[in-house]
């Protein structure tokens, strides 16, 4: 090696790395790199709050819509309305003697029927549906306004390989 070699050699800025890159320090074992940053959360956006909140209070409330039916449809075909009827029947001095019910007797379905639950889950689906997402675009703007005076949510970001 030429004497301006070695001048170039030393003067040359060293290669750029990747963030994440590997390392080889000389003569030790290969060392990570690591970028942190640490950034403060201090603005929220409503609209985009109230969007994805209703987006997933309707999703909540479809399984919710779900887990009743099936809830009722398991519950229905084990028998148990029947039963809590008889049970009923008994309870009350209404039962025909024979144990089972007659014509005229107490049906526990007239009043828990399939289409019944069903319609007062809906309601109550709907209402909280609208009134949680009106809760969480409302967290939204009193997070805005608390940020101006706390300063926000600091976060550390950690970037690895």
């Amino acid at each position: 090696m030429t004497a301006e070699q070695v001048v170039t050699s030393e003067l040359s800025e060293p290669e750029p790395r990747a963030p994440g890159a590997v390392v080889t320090p000389s003569g030790g074992a290969p060392v990570s790199t690591v970028r942190r940053a640490k950034v403060a959360v201090t603005r929220v956006d409503p609209w985009s709050v109230m969007k994805i909140s209703f987006t997933l209070f309707v999703a909540l409330a479809i399984v919710l819509l779900i887990a009743v039916a099936i809830l009722w449809w398991v519950l229905d075909s084990s028998g148990v309305f029947d039963q809590v009827s008889q049970s009923i029947l008994k309870v009350t001095g209404t039962d025909n003697g024979g144990g089972n019910l007659s014509a005229g007797s107490f049906d526990l379905k007239k009043y828990i029927g399939l289409g019944r639950v069903m319609g007062v889950t809906t309601i109550l689906v709907v209402i909280n549906t609208i009134l949680l997402t009106a809760l969480a675009t409302l967290g939204a703007f009193l997070f805005n306004l608390s940020t101006g005076l706390v300063g926000g949510v600091d976060i550390t970001l950690t970037e690895t390989d």
